[in-house]
């Protein structure tokens, strides 16, 4: 451990101590971390027992959270089972998201993220920017898998994943943390409830130098919101604004990667990105209303200069220097109604949203950028109505069903009068549950559901321009592009009591994949492609000091329009294991310790050159101290050497060069967390 993290720990158990001892009360027992599986929200898009959900759920609420080594909201979701994070820490780069086959690479997401109802994605791309929320004000994580395109549209194929803050009253609460890689995060909340208002503030400062040569990042947001109860309408306003600037370490070759993993490529030294970002929320809820109606109104918007490299061919970069601006303004409206007996329900909706995008990109040439080379400017329009229904024929039984329409309107970045193709959707889904027991703790599910994916903006617009070495250049967006769409079908089992476990198998189908044609050097709508998978995880609960967890995950992603249809797409691990548990000594220690491998993924399509991927032990151990405790994080125990995911370039003599983005090696850090 270097000395920048024993002045950290100094300053840290002094500042620990000295409330802990004014304080001078007896500790309380600690309790180990465990996944919730009571009620969630987001499957349906209304409060809803798990059991009565046709698919797979999974909870992280406040106490899970705190026995886990994380301090900010990428690392919460490698604990998710099915979903699989690359460069996930703080400290090791930008994350990237993929769940059930589907990747995105940095490109694109396959995962919908809200933050307490509201959808959050960049409006270029959808990738989600996980460092936009506090640690200490997430009360809970829901997650779910599949696709839910029926209740949330574009880009909710793999799953979707909704983080909800904290609302608590007369809560106050700091998180202090430092360790290797000159990494430091402050995270901290504050709530108030004053003649039925409840006032929250959280607010975090994160800064690393990185795990890889050239990684640096800074990261501060704050959050806060007013949320009270008038003649029985609930209202809730809220605002989050951050700034966040990281470098860019870029993609190594694999003989750069052996010699040295945490090195970084020289054609990527002036790769950065500095943001800044705010969002607001306004939610009114009338629960007293006969249809419960739930209004939800909010206004975000961006700023971002950026400098990329990408590479043409190995050895040949070209980097731009880009300036962004964007502003989304939208909201919804939804209700249900109880139409009588058997549990029968009818819930319906609105989402609108309009994304205005300004991008502009400039020469960049010895760390400076030049003049301006082309630019883009237009809106997106987005336009979703959906319903849904459940209806119990028997007592054990339920059946749910839905449907949304999508349509996206581009027309604003070409001409007048010229034709885009058509993004519209139909996204339906019809699923059942059935208690095998009288009790009810197993529970058979299945669903059938269609799902789509539009083309993201970059994807359809960009107008970052390429040489072409003739003097002029092109560009690899295509307007022409149409939506994928998919097909799915999954069922299986769960149950609870000693051991909480759920088992499902799944097959989706693809059309109009999205992906890089390197004959056309551009996107292009591709093929077909089958995602079929077994996913399975537990989680003991016979006694409170040990509570150990496994999750499984087989996924074969193959391309039904090549000539070998068994070989996996790249950058798909087939093989998805988690095994950990989460202990408690009360008075002594408690924490969490979990174990991740993953295999079977290739750098390419033909299967030729296997991802060394990651075996890796985190582990948190926790000491509390009355209403306060200590923790040690260690990341990567083992300081495990690992790929995370990358691509090959064929070189002038037809030579296949393969590329990789490496996996952070240990991270230790040290922190407390004080309550008040």
């Amino acid at each position: 451990m270097n000395c920048v993290v024993c002045g950290v720990r100094g300053l840290l158990v002094g500042a620990l101590l000295a409330p802990v001892l004014a304080q001078a009360q007896s500790p309380a027992p600690a309790q180990p971390g465990r996944f919730e599986t009571e009620v969630v929200v987001t499957a349906e898009r209304v409060e809803t027992p798990v059991a009565q959900v046709p698919a797979s759920v999974v909870v992280i609420g406040r106490e899970a959270l705190q026995a886990m080594p994380v301090v900010q909201p990428a690392e919460i979701i490698s604990f998710l089972p099915g979903f699989n994070l690359m460069q996930g820490q703080f400290y090791a780069g930008r994350p990237v998201t993929s769940a059930r086959g589907f990747f995105g690479g940095g490109e694109a997401e396959y995962v919908r993220l809200l933050v307490d109802g509201r959808p959050v994605g960049d409006a270029e791309s959808g990738l989600i920017d996980w460092s936009l929320v506090p640690v200490a004000g997430v009360k809970r994580v829901e997650a779910f898998r599949g696709p839910g395109a029926s209740f949330y549209g574009d880009a909710a194929v793999g799953g979707v994943i909704q983080i909800i803050t904290d609302r608590a009253s007369n809560l106050a609460q700091v998180s202090l943390s430092g360790g290797t890689f000159s990494s430091f995060t402050g995270d901290g909340l504050f709530g108030r409830k004053a003649k039925g208002v409840m006032v929250s503030l959280s607010g975090a400062a994160r800064t690393t130098e990185g795990a890889f040569v050239h990684s640096a990042a800074r990261e501060q947001v704050g959050s806060g919101s007013l949320e009270g109860t008038k003649g029985g309408t609930t209202y809730r306003v809220s605002a989050t604004g951050q700034s966040r600037r990281r470098d860019d370490p870029g993609s190594l070759t694999v003989a750069a990667f052996t010699a040295d993993p945490a090195s970084s490529n020289s054609a990527f030294r002036f790769d950065n990105a500095d943001r800044t970002t705010y969002l607001t929320l306004f939610d009114v809820k009338a629960a007293s209303a006969p249809f419960h109606p739930v209004a939800r109104f909010f206004v975000d918007g961006r700023i971002e200069d950026a400098v990329r490299t990408i590479y043409l061919a190995p050895g040949l970069s070209d980097t731009k220097a880009r300036d962004l601006t964007s502003r989304s303004v939208g909201g919804s409206v939804e209700g249900e109604q109880s139409l009588g007996g058997h549990g029968a329900t009818l819930r319906a909706g609105l989402d609108v949203a309009r994304d205005r995008l300004e991008t502009a990109y400039r020469a960049f040439s010895g760390g400076t950028a030049g003049a301006a080379l082309t630019s883009a400017t237009g809106s997106r329009v987005r336009l979703g109505v959906f319903g849904s229904a459940t209806y119990d024929p028997a007592p054990r039984m339920r059946l749910v069903g839905a449907v949304r329409f999508d349509r996206i309107d581009d027309g604003s970045f070409v001409a007048t009068g010229t034709a885009l193709p058509d993004k519209t959707a139909w996204s339906p889904r019809g699923g059942v549950t059935v208690r095998l027991s009288e009790k009810g703790s197993v529970v058979a599910f299945g669903q059938v559901a269609r799902a789509f994916k539009a083309p993201t903006l970059d994807q359809m617009f960009d107008p970052r321009p390429y040489p072409d070495f003739r003097g002029g250049s092109f560009s690899i967006s295509n307007r022409r592009l149409l939506p994928q769409r998919m097909r799915n079908v999954e069922g299986g089992l769960s149950g609870g009591g000693r051991v909480s476990w759920s088992a499902l198998a799944y097959r989706m189908d693809v059309e109009s994949e999205i992906d890089f044609d390197v004959r056309t050097f551009s996107y292009a709508n591709l093929g077909e492609s089958r995602h079929v998978g077994l996913e399975f995880e537990a989680q003991g609960n016979w006694t409170a000091r040990v509570q150990p967890m496994v999750s499984y995950a087989l996924v074969q992603v193959t391309d039904q329009s090549a000539a070998n249809t068994s070989a996996q797409l790249k950058n798909v691990p087939k093989h998805l294991l988690s095994v950990g548990a989460a202990f408690n000594v009360p008075t002594v220690v408690s924490g969490t310790i979990r174990v991740r491998h993953t295999t079977g993924g290739f750098l390419d399509d033909a299967n030729t050159l296997a991802i060394d991927g990651p075996t890796t032990v985190d582990l948190r151990v926790r000491h509390s101290l009355g209403r306060h405790f200590i923790f040690l994080d260690v990341t990567n125990l083992t300081d495990r050497v690992y790929q995370e995911y990358g691509y090959t370039l064929t070189d002038f003599r037809g030579q296949v060069v393969p590329y990789v983005y490496a996996g952070a090696g240990r991270g230790v850090r040290l922190g407390t967390t004080l309550s008040f």
